[in-house]
């Protein structure tokens, strides 16, 4: 049994993986207050919850990109689990080839879409992957990561806009069926929604324009659900790429007995 961590700026995902099959999946808003022992209580309690015995798990793998609460964590996971995690770093195998100027820069939940994305859809690809910040990731045909764009995401941007306009309320990223918005909240979700899928569309054809080839189109995150409809059937939506990339690295790290 595999145990995948991912800790985002807003979120925690937690999958369990048996036999290569994700079984659970756990998500918990990302509190960087929290201590490692109130950490501890909240993973040993919901990974009671599910009945897993941890007895059975044999690798953790853990990715993050909020560096004040590793130690936290992973100090927790010990205590739990009594297993040392595989960290993504210098030396992982991940089975990426990489021509950015600075590989070193790129976040370790970039790493899991990427690793997931070409084992299961296979490449070309474009990975839009929409969280805090909303990413577009390319594999080219070669199967090489050459190229990502980053922008604020859905939630991120909502906020600013309700907390930078005074007269502005918050706002349920819930789309509208029509543009036509006839009121305040209305006109805020539909610009805020359909305004970020116009976005990705347009990038991702500038992109595809500048390579000269199509490519397959993937959609994940916690903020694809929200413009997932409106990017239609051009788009695999995958939740679980992260989370499945992750479990992949473990599977290529692990010693074979």
């Amino acid at each position: 049994m595999n145990i995948c961590f991912d800790v985002g700026n807003s979120t925690i995902g937690i999958g369990v993986y048996e036999n290569n099959i994700l079984k659970e999946r756990m998500s918990f808003n990302t509190d960087v207050k929290l201590t490692e022992d109130e950490f501890y209580h909240l993973f040993k309690n919901n990974i009671n919850e599910l009945n897993i015995d941890l007895n059975d798990v044999e690798n953790i793998i853990y990715s993050s990109v909020v560096p004040q609460i590793n130690l936290s964590i992973l100090n927790a996971l010990k205590s739990l689990i009594n297993i040392e995690p595989i960290l993504i770093g210098p030396g992982t195998k991940t089975g990426l080839s990489i021509k950015v100027d600075n590989p070193s820069e790129i976040g370790n939940d970039l790493i899991a879409d990427l690793v997931g994305a070409k084992e299961k859809f296979g490449y070309p690809c474009l990975i839009a992957d929409l969280g805090t910040a909303s990413k577009i990731l390319l594999l080219d045909k070669s199967g090489t990561f050459v190229s990502c764009l980053i922008m604020p995401g859905l939630t991120l941007s909502a906020e600013s806009l309700s907390n930078k306009a005074a007269l502005l309320p918050e706002v349920s990223l819930i789309a509208p069926k029509s543009i036509l918005a006839k009121n305040t909240l209305s006109s805020m979700n539909a610009g805020i929604t359909y305004g970020h899928a116009d976005m990705i569309l347009g990038l991702i054809n500038r992109i595809e324009k500048e390579i000269g080839y199509p490519c397959k189109h993937i959609l994940t995150g916690g903020g694809a659900v929200y413009v997932k409809e409106i990017l239609g059937d051009s788009f695999i939506y995958d939740k679980n790429l992260n989370l499945d990339g992750l479990n992949i690295i473990v599977n290529k790290n692990i010693k074979k007995e």
